[in-house]
């Protein structure tokens, strides 16, 4: 028979503590499918990635987990022993000999992972189990994670978790959690041992060491800065004692530096890999390298620096000695015992003796971390999050209508063909280019073309207005008004039984949609020079995602027709696009009263009419006026000519669609949710990592190439699965083109001269808009449908001659 739970023991001294290691674990192998399960628990953690829970995780999910998982993988495959890895098989044999030289009964100790088996949990119930069967288990614990410096992503991390298990138990033991160990004896005094041992030997080899680098992992600096972790206080005080006793190097070559950097956040420094190019530059030829962030050796030690960083010091002329970690060192694992015995038992006076302390003196070379894009201020933050909001609500409702040109075409032709708008639409076209076109039905592209053309056209003159009037009275009135328009636009459409009422809809749209220029001026407003960058994002990410949901949403609501529920609408003006038009006003309308509830003014009275707003115009003559700075220019025109031939493409994509494979609307939003998907893709996880290192010159050339495969697939597609390789090849192309070419513009630029330059940029990229799509009409309905495509793959000839003529800019 089972003994009972028989509670805690009494306070005579009977009391038993289980003391729990642990780990963060590892992949159960080194396949990508482990990994990427391994790699998506880990990075989820929001004490280990700190940002915006919704924001990360589409990162993660889109750029993150479809890509770096493949390269992790590899990198443990070099670790890998054919059925474990270090981190797995030192954490097992150090709690074994730990647990040898544990002398007292009181104490006994166990070793837990966060991410791998045994987990915390599978501990917890193996312990709840004894209490079941012994009256001699143990009634306390004691979690030691076992990293030696406290930081928010590794010890608060693994609390986060042991708590998060509380939550299912109901036998709950008196616990404690040690948050570090860093200045303990036993992890000092040992690592000071096995470092002055390798030196040693290094030195019989005849290799003497040049420098040692202590290198810990390193924390985003505005975690040190910003939300006050000890981290890196820790990380000093570890180096200090370490460089204070080791014997067998001189303590002037004693260097800190930090590894593992991830993402383009800035990280502590100076970084581990810098350094090293640096003193091997300087002709220091062997270098040592320890790393006291880790007590067992796992991928950031073994492969990260005893390969990686041993590669990257070979190619500067020196070489990498890697000092391995404690691991399952006999004396540390007995000093550790004995360290453990007297934290469990000891009096608060005997137990610090087990540490070594430092005096404030001794912190003077501490160095106080800054940061050269320092984050933005909390109300930069919620005015950055209202802009998003505002922008991809805007452009969702007005992406909302691309998929449904065709049958609109279709439907105002033959329910309003005498329409004064739309037979001057085709009229026009014929009396402009002195011959007849084909048939209404068969030259339904015009319609797409004028539709396209008006709307951007009254953006490109709308936006500096817009501009300017918000510089005086400010942005707040300015967005709401905007808004108010583009709800009372989507209205009209709703209601538009006639062309001209369509047309009369779109105007306003059109107008009220340069408040893009507006939203601009409010991430300038509260952003420093040196993180706008980042807040500019916020408009890029808000036009990528909207023109992925808008297009979803049109071709879903194209399938609802209000008319055939409710005939009598009609009599209203309601169209079988009414449902579509129909959201998008909810959509405007919910995003004015967030607007009213949520938006703080971002221009103060004192600054406004003080604004030089010089930085867009809608004269374009003015446009193509020459800029004194080199290479700009050539980058303008040449961004200019690129979305001429691209924004052709884009008002007669649809078209083509039709004509060809008989697409449907909802066909139609499929295509563009796939352009969408993969601009989303490739600049999450090529542009935005790679192109600094490549160089935006040479990725801007790429992606305008890689646009004349994807014009000319397009351009003779007679089945789905070409048109859909001509897609993927213009996705491709325009998410390398255009985020390279603005920020070539911006590298050209002297930064008293950045908003004019940009606008100038921006505004020419507008005009483009404007002829694109009526060229591109035009040519369709003249020549045929292959023929814009085709004659858009030979202009790019142009604009890839120019940008390779560009000089490298200076970073």
């Amino acid at each position: 028979m089972k003994n009972k739970y028989v509670g805690p023991r009494d306070s005579l001294g009977h009391r038993k503590t289980k003391v729990v290691f642990v780990q963060l674990g590892s992949p159960k192998s080194p396949s990508t499918k482990d990994v990427r399960v391994f790699l998506k628990e880990f990075l989820a953690d929001p004490r280990v990635v700190d940002i915006n829970p919704l924001l990360w995780k589409i990162i993660l999910n889109c750029f993150v987990l479809p890509f770096r998982p493949a390269r992790s993988a590899k990198l443990y495959s070099r670790i890998w022993n054919g059925t474990s890895f270090p981190l797995i098989d030192n954490t097992v044999a150090f709690t074994d000999k730990v647990a040898t030289h544990i002398k007292s009964d009181k104490v006994e100790v166990n070793h837990a992972f966060l991410l791998s088996s045994p987990t915390v949990a599978e501990v917890w119930d193996e312990w709840e189990r004894e209490l079941e069967t012994s009256t001699s288990a143990a009634t306390e614990l004691l979690i030691i994670p076992m990293f030696p410096q406290y930081s928010e992503s590794t010890i608060a991390s693994g609390m986060d978790g042991f708590f998060a298990n509380l939550k299912t138990r109901v036998q709950i033991p008196p616990f404690k959690f040690m948050t570090n160990f860093h200045r303990s004896k036993a992890f000092i005094d040992n690592s000071v041992i096995m470092i002055d041992e390798w030196l040693k030997s290094f030195k019989n080899a005849g290799n003497p060491s040049d420098i040692l680098i202590i290198s810990f992992h390193g924390i985003p600096k505005r975690r040190v800065i910003y939300k006050k972790d000890i981290y890196m206080r820790h990380c000093y005080e570890t180096y200090f004692l370490l460089r204070e006793k080791v014997k067998e190097i001189d303590s002037s070559k004693v260097i800190i530096t930090f590894q593992s950097r991830f993402g383009s956040e800035e990280w502590l420094t100076p970084y581990t890999e810098d350094v090293v190019e640096e003193l091997c530059s300087k002709g220091h030829k062997n270098i040592s390298v320890y790393c006291p962030s880790f007590v067992a050796d796992c991928l950031e030690t073994i492969d990260e620096i005893g390969t990686e960083l041993k590669e990257t010091a070979n190619e500067f002329g020196g070489d990498i000695q890697f000092i391995p970690c404690l691991n399952e060192e006999e004396k540390w694992c007995e000093d550790f015992a004995h360290f453990v015995e007297n934290q469990c038992e000891a009096h608060a006076v005997d137990k610090a003796r087990d540490f070594y302390y430092l005096k404030e003196e001794d912190y003077r070379e501490m160095e106080t971390p800054t940061m050269k894009s320092p984050p933005m201020s909390d109300n930069a933050k919620k005015s950055l999050k209202i802009v998003f909001f505002t922008l991809f609500l805007d452009l969702v409702g007005f992406s909302i209508i691309f998929p449904l040109f065709p049958a609109l075409a279709k439907h105002y032709i033959s329910v309003d063909g005498d329409n004064f708008f739309l037979t001057a639409i085709f009229s026009g076209i014929e009396n402009l280019t002195l011959t007849g076109g084909a048939g209404k039905l068969e030259s339904i592209v015009l319609f797409g073309g004028a539709l396209g053309a008006l709307y951007s056209l009254l953006q490109f003159v709308a936006a500096p207005i817009w501009g300017t009037i918000s510089d005086r009275i400010g942005r707040r009135p300015v967005l709401l008004v905007s808004v108010f328009g583009l709800a009372l636009s989507y209205l009209m459409w709703f209601f538009s039984g006639s062309f001209t009422t369509l047309i009369l809809a779109r105007f306003i749209g059109g107008i009220m949609g340069g408040n893009i220029s507006t939203a601009t001026a409010v991430v300038a407003d509260v952003t420093t020079k040196e993180n706008r960058s980042k807040g500019m994002a916020t408009i890029g990410i808000a036009f990528a995602l909207g023109f992925i949901i808008g297009p979803a949403m049109g071709g879903i609501m194209s399938m609802i027709d209000l008319t055939s529920y409710y005939p009598q609408l009609a009599n209203y003006g309601v169209n079988p696009f009414s449902m579509a038009a129909g959201i998008a006003f909810v959509l405007s309308a919910f995003n004015l009263y967030f607007l009213y509830k949520n938006f703080d003014e971002s221009l103060p009275e004192e600054k406004r009419g003080k604004i030089q707003t010089s930085e867009r115009t809608f004269n374009p003559i003015a446009l193509f006026k020459p800029l004194p700075f080199a290479g700009i220019n050539i980058t303008n025109f040449g961004h200019f000519f690129f979305l001429m031939a691209f924004s052709g493409m884009e008002f007669t994509l649809t078209f083509l669609a039709v004509e060809r494979l008989s697409y449907s609307s909802m066909d139609n939003a499929y295509m563009f949710i796939f352009l969408g998907f993969v601009i989303a893709l490739v600049q999450g996880g090529f542009v935005r990592r790679k192109a600094g290192q490549i160089g935006e010159k040479k990725v801007a050339l790429l992606g305008l190439i890689l646009l004349i495969p994807g014009l000319l697939a397009i351009g003779y597609a007679s089945s789905t699965w070409l048109l859909y390789v001509g897609l993927f090849f213009l996705a491709t192309g325009s998410s390398m083109a255009i985020p390279c070419l603005t920020t070539l513009v911006s590298l050209y630029t002297p930064s008293e001269q950045q908003g004019h330059s940009i606008g100038i940029f921006r505004s020419l990229g507008a005009l483009a808009r404007v002829i694109g799509p009526i060229i591109a009409s035009i040519i369709y309905w003249k020549f045929g449908s292959s023929s814009p495509y085709v004659y858009g793959s030979a202009f790019l000839l142009i604009p890839i001659a120019m940008i390779s003529m560009l000089p490298k800019p200076v970073k």
